[in-house]
């Protein structure tokens, strides 16, 4: 299996076709930069008839470090308070009433949004070569169908599972994986929202279910390699994986072995099977630490317990990952000063680290984020300059060459390469003007093949282009922004433009394909994704500058980025928007705070907007693993003061009034990630906030009961809906059509 070097934030782990330049006649300026429209006449007049909710206040007061805190809605963070689902009611009603006016936009939306979708005639499946078996999915009407066939007999297709029996269950199959010896499947279903799910058994031999055996609660498995055991994963009460157990088929649950738990609160515990299927490993993570065990992966539990051989015991700011080949293992590692990762190599005797062999490094520029490995070759997936490379690694020859890719800007995955035993690597890229696409690459002959490439439905990609410009942050740092837009576009400041940004966790934005892109680009926008400090996409010290004591350099970066976007007339504040989600919403709430006169539209999508709330309560699921990412409050004053002085449901009192900016905000009561008091709590302050200084400023909320961090990502439909609606708010506050 690959070896995730980000295992961590993996875990922590997406008719007003018209284009207006300038001032249309209906359109007369006031004071200040922002414009005023008969549009934005209707929308006031709409809000003064379906009033906003006012919730109550009860304030709740705090000290820490001699600083009183005060929280008026902390009420909210209670979900089976009724209050709180008659405020949610409120909020809900008030969107669907002022979102009325764009109902037909909304549909012309969608209908724009599923013609994209649409693909070029039936594409065959891809198929997935193991053994004798070749493995794929049709997509249906209903859902995914899992299949396999006789290599080379089409004839012999059977069906493995059918998705189409969980379309109104609100359940989707997360993961499933073929036992080696192919005779068995396994399958994790998990109800929206929820981190775990329950697992399930096939046997495929004789083609049924086994429903009497099922485990609950399960975060990850695998296949031991005699295919007579599962090893799991299982969570505590904060979301985080700590202990593995093996389940022997056929047997009680009762009866599974603890393998290994993992005591430190701040790490969690994830296994993976090497690639040649020899060892089982026992992976300790957390932001800064790494600690792995090997084990047999084919023991025999009748003999005992398995031996767990300790790689090399955990420190701080040590991260290592392992993968073994032909009685070596290949680790991933930032030893030795190696911020970006390096490949170093030990036996499986001497396999501490002071016996890491180096066998490749990487410049200051580069960072190693991936590694696949085969019988001949080491595949690398790694960034320069923030964008994709992939070098292979001959272990006989020892050469490295470098594979060209068919588009510089984009985002590489590593497709399912099971067979170890081929020269041939398999890969995705994904592209801002095409959906993702698959290729082939033969390591021996250095030939690179398209598997699968589909282009958008009704878009001309020559008609557009994607290319990268650099602003200066306040200290003199140069910001990557990755620009998408017509090639026709004319720097005169009337461009409508959207900002996207994460800036946290090492999570870099990518150039990858994202279907709400299109309607604006046809409509004539601007997309900019503004690589902030935070992110890893130049490496871990841009990760490292925007993290704990630092992490207002993400946000002051992502002001400089619009600031630059402006100053060289790309756009104006007045056709400003810009989308944050999850920690991204914390990045732009605190800009927004800091700079509201630059926006105006902004849309905060489950948003993390209460940090210090969450960091004050260690009970709360993934709070103590974050604190290497937030810091600690508790600890000391300045880690509390500085937490406080940019947390967005804390600064709101610091917004200047009378600024012209539009907000959409919402939020999922099922989320187990970002808690649904997060953007509730905020949009209570913002409506006090909204009365003390007369502000008819739009401010929605949108709660979905029913779904969790991730919305609506296995329902097709929903999502183009919530989109669709998105969309239209961006178009109807920013363009006025």
């Amino acid at each position: 299996m690959r070896i995730y070097v980000n295992s961590f934030r993996n875990f922590i782990n997406n008719n007003a076709g018209i284009n207006t330049n300038g001032r249309k006649n209906n359109e007369f300026k006031l004071r200040g930069f922002h414009s005023f429209t008969i549009n934005n006449f209707i929308n006031l007049v709409q809000r003064k008839v379906y009033k906003p909710p006012i919730p109550k206040q009860i304030p709740v007061n705090s000290m820490y470090f001699g600083i009183k805190r005060s929280d008026e809605f902390q009420w909210m963070q209670n979900p089976k308070n009724h209050d709180v689902l008659k405020y949610i009611k409120a909020e809900n009603e008030y969107t669907e009433s002022v979102m009325k006016g764009t109902k037909l936009l909304q549909q012309r939306l969608t209908y724009e949004l599923k013609k994209k979708l649409i693909t070029q005639g039936t594409m065959a499946p891809i198929k997935i070569y193991a053994d004798e078996y070749e493995y794929y999915t049709i997509l249906t009407e209903h859902g995914l169908k899992y299949c396999r066939n006789k290599k080379g007999f089409p004839s012999t297709e059977m069906v493995l599972l059918d998705s189409k029996w969980l379309r109104e269950t609100n359940k989707h199959i997360r993961s499933l994986l073929i036992s080696p010896d192919h005779r068995k499947l396994a399958y994790l279903l998990e109800q929206e929202g929820e981190e775990t799910g329950v697992l399930h058994f096939k046997n495929l031999n004789e083609n049924s279910i086994i429903y009497d055996e099922k485990l609950k609660k399960i975060f990850n498995f695998v296949w031991g390699s005699n295919s007579k055991i599962i090893y799991y994963t299982i969570t505590d009460e904060q979301l985080r994986p700590y202990k593995v157990y093996a389940h022997h088929i056929g047997s009680s649950p009762q009866d599974d072995i603890l393998i290994y738990e993992e005591k430190d609160k701040s790490s969690f515990v994830d296994i993976t099977v090497t690639k040649d299927k020899s060892f089982i490993t026992l992976n300790s993570n957390g932001f800064s630490t790494s600690e792995v065990r090997l084990f047999d992966a084919y023991h025999d539990f009748s003999k005992g317990f398995p031996e767990l051989k300790l790689i090399e015991p955990r420190s701080i700011g040590l991260e290592y990952y392992v993968d073994h080949h032909d009685e070596f293992l290949y680790i991933l590692t930032n030893a030795d000063n190696a911020r970006n990762f390096k490949l170093v190599r030990a036996s499986l005797e001497k396999c501490d680290k002071k016996n890491w062999e180096t066998i490749f490094t990487v410049k200051d520029s580069e960072k190693i984020e991936d590694i696949d490995i085969f019988r001949k070759f080491a595949v690398l997936f790694a960034k320069r300059e923030g964008l994709p490379i992939i070098l292979c690694y001959n272990f006989v020859s020892q050469d490295m060459h470098q594979i060209e890719l068919p588009t510089k800007f984009c985002v590489v995955s590593p497709e399912t390469n099971i067979d170890y035993d081929t020269d041939i690597v398999r890969f995705t890229c994904d592209s801002p003007f095409a959906h993702p696409s698959t290729y082939e690459y033969n390591m021996e002959t250095r030939r690179l093949r398209s598997v699968r490439s589909n282009p958008i439905n009704n878009f001309d990609p020559a008609l557009y282009t994607c290319y990268r410009t650099y602003a200066n942050a306040l200290d003199g740092a140069k910001i990557p922004i990755t620009l998408l837009h017509k090639k026709s576009l004319t720097l005169d400041n009337k461009n409508p433009l959207l900002i996207r940004s994460y800036g946290t966790y090492g999570v870099s934005i990518e150039p990858d394909f994202q279907l709400e892109h299109f309607s604006l680009l046809e409509r004539g926008w601007i997309i900019a994704l503004a690589h902030v400090r935070g992110g890893s996409e130049l490496g871990s010290t841009w990760y490292d500058q925007g993290r704990m004591m630092n992490k207002k350099n993400s946000i002051t970066d992502l002001i400089s980025v619009i600031d630059y976007l402006i100053r060289t007339g790309y756009s104006n504040p007045s056709l400003v928007a810009s989308i944050g989600v999850s920690a991204g919403g914390l990045l732009l709430g605190a800009a927004f705070n800091m700079r509201p006169d630059l926006f105006r539209a902004i849309i905060l999508r489950v948003p993390f907007l209460d940090p210090l709330s969450s960091m004050l309560n260690s009970d709360l699921p993934l709070t103590r693993i974050e604190y290497n990412e937030w810091g600690n409050p508790l600890e000391n004053k300045e880690t509390y003061e500085y937490l406080a002085s940019y947390a967005p449901y804390d600064n709101i009192s610091s917004i200047k009034s009378q600024q012209t900016c539009s907000i959409l905000v919402t939020a999922a009561m099922k989320d187990q990630r970002v808690s649904y008091w997060h953007p509730l709590k905020w949009v209570a302050r913002m409506r006090i906030k909204q009365l003390i200084d007369k502000n008819d400023n739009l401010l929605i909320l949108k709660v979905d009961k029913e779904r969790g961090h991730f919305g609506a990502e296995n329902d097709q439909s929903k999502r183009i809906k919530d989109v669709a609606l998105e969309l239209a708010f961006l178009i109807s506050q920013v363009q006025n059509k």
